[in-house]
């Protein structure tokens, strides 16, 4: 006979406790599942060269076909029961967000791409298009490209081991970006055969390590997995956080704020116009190859890209900069370390003190060490 007997309270809570851990098993599960990486056309390199070969012409892009939906998935995740509290409600509200990016995924290239795009990530607002444009009234800097991928991805190699994150891996991959972190994975990825400028390294250690993995590694020390994966509508204060690091450790150039400007103004007429409208108008502003980026990126996920529709994440990057910007003047230090107790967003942030599990961020982008880090990369 069993001699260990637990009170109505105490077995409730062990139930309660076990439920929540079920539910965020299947959130990370069906986080990893979720390839944004399937978002990048497969034909990238021969449209290009069409698009440059060819006048009025419009790419077509061509992309993988999407894994097997996750509705098991989500199924088995309704059927829990999770206890009353904040926490519950941010698990649930993650779970719808899946759901419609798990959809997003399954109708890439299909007409409803575009709406499901919006209902995810919104759309600019004519103030950020008129700040877009006053941006692009600065002159942009040249530089010279003589970096190449595979240089990048030693030195963040070396910066993540400096850290002690070496259970993260950094890879050159085909993609839009330039570099980009794929969390669930542990994964920092740079474009793969690029060239890039010198002050980019530093940028990239501030933007992708210094926000985007510091925030999820934190987040990976708590309690509650939902701060690894990210709590709903993160998204905007991930990216505007990353631009705001960058800043303080001085590598935001004006070439980088021109390059998020552009981002919300191919976003913008995307959503009323076809692939070469949009490239024309960025072209008033940009060189050929980073008007091609800037308007290929917004229109990631169509196939006749010569009709309007855009992919319109890439307007949160200017967004989020200017809200971040705003919190950290009002909060200071205190406001920037409550953001690193993981993947949150500015609206979690005042709740993040009454959570006494919670535990302190170890990684963040003002300590001496990472301060010492990036000054080394510029000597």
């Amino acid at each position: 006979m069993n001699n260990f007997k637990y009170s109505h309270q105490q077995f409730s809570s062990l139930v309660v406790n076990k439920n929540m851990q079920e539910f965020e098993d299947l959130l990370a599960i069906i986080d990893k599942k979720l390839d944004f990486m399937a978002m990048n056309p497969l034909n990238e390199e021969s449209e290009q060269e069409k698009f440059f070969a060819k006048t009025g012409y419009s790419p077509v892009f061509k992309y993988t076909k999407p894994s097997s939906g996750n509705g098991g998935l989500f199924k088995r995740a309704e059927e829990i029961s999770l206890p009353e509290g904040v926490v519950s409600l941010w698990l649930l509200e993650k779970l719808d967000k899946f759901k419609k990016i798990d959809e997003l995924m399954h109708n890439i290239d299909t007409e409803r791409f575009t709406f499901l795009t919006q209902e995810i990530f919104g759309t600019p607002d004519q103030a950020l298009v008129r700040n877009a444009y006053q941006i692009l009234k600065k002159e942009p800097v040249k530089e010279e490209s003589s970096l190449s991928s595979e240089q990048v991805c030693s030195a963040l190699r070396n910066v993540l081991d400096e850290f002690k994150l070496r259970d993260w891996r950094v890879e050159a991959k085909k993609m839009a970006a330039n570099a980009a972190v794929l969390n669930s994975k542990k994964l920092v990825c740079v474009q793969k055969d690029a060239k890039f400028p010198v002050s980019f390294l530093k940028r990239v250690v501030a933007h992708e390590i210094g926000a985007h993995v510091f925030r999820g590694a934190n987040g990976e020390k708590q309690p509650y997995r939902i701060f690894k994966t990210g709590l709903p509508d993160y998204l905007m204060t991930e990216e505007g956080l990353a631009v705001n690091v960058e800043e303080m450790n001085d590598c935001l150039k004006v070439n980088t704020l021109r390059s998020y400007a552009g981002r919300v103004i191919a976003v913008n007429l995307s959503l009323e116009a076809g692939f070469l409208e949009v490239y024309e108008e960025l072209r008033k502003h940009f060189d050929n190859r980073l008007a091609w980026k800037l308007t290929l990126r917004a229109k990631r996920g169509l196939k006749k890209t010569s009709l309007p529709g855009a992919y319109t994440k890439d307007h949160l990057y200017l967004k989020g900069y200017y809200e971040v910007k705003r919190f950290l003047a009002e909060h200071g230090s205190i406001g920037l370390k409550a953001l690193y107790y993981g993947r949150i967003g500015l609206e979690h942030a005042p709740l993040i003190s009454s959570m006494s599990k919670l535990k302190e961020p170890a990684l963040l982008p003002n300590s001496e060490k990472f301060k010492k880090i990036m000054y080394d990369l510029t000597v």
